[in-house]
């Protein structure tokens, strides 16, 4: 029989993953509409016409805005990295978050529905789901790439359990090792 505690910890680094990745897309997409915002108050209070410019002012401030939001949600409390280790982390997911939302603002771009005068979801909506997604993403492969390197937690986690060994032991006999 498995006790309660032995399967936790086997499902522990599975809910700090899911955990993380629905706080990263909270704060991904808060941040990323407070950027899109902030890019709009520049635009009009900065004097610039061109529609060129508001488009990359709301990318840029999406990107930045979703990158800083997702690697918020990814960042380690117990053991923070060395600065430039964390400034290259950072300057990775601001980059992917600028990338998710063109790739979003070039798929929403396209998307019209015949029936009616506009779409339905405007491009900007679709720039911040690209955002939070690459941003995201982005910093999983970052995080997880950290600690299997780094800190080796995540190859130590996923071994198997072998007959042989203390827990297999402790588990069928009922009782804790000493």
């Amino acid at each position: 029989m498995i006790r309660l505690g032995q399967g936790l910890d086997r499902v522990q680094p599975i809910l700090i993953l899911v955990g993380r990745i629905i706080s990263g897309a909270f704060f991904a997409v808060t941040l990323s509409v407070i950027g899109i915002a902030t890019a709009w108050a520049l635009f009009v209070f900065s004097g610039a016409s061109s529609h060129a410019v508001l488009l990359t002012m709301f990318m840029t401030g999406a990107g930045m805005g979703g990158g800083l939001g997702s690697l918020l949600a990814w960042a380690r409390i117990d053991g923070i990295p060395s600065r430039p280790v964390l400034l290259t982390a950072a300057l990775v997911v601001v980059l992917a978050g600028i990338a998710g939302a063109w790739g979003g603002f070039r798929f929403g771009s396209t998307k019209e529905v015949e029936c009616c005068i506009g779409p339905a979801i405007e491009p900007i909506t679709y720039m911040v789901g690209g955002t939070t997604l690459l941003a995201n993403a982005t910093a999983l492969v970052l995080a997880v790439t950290y600690d299997s390197r780094v800190l080796g937690k995540w190859a130590g986690k996923y071994r198997p359990v072998r007959a042989g060994s203390v827990a297999a032991a402790s588990s069928e006999s009922g009782r804790l090792p000493n």
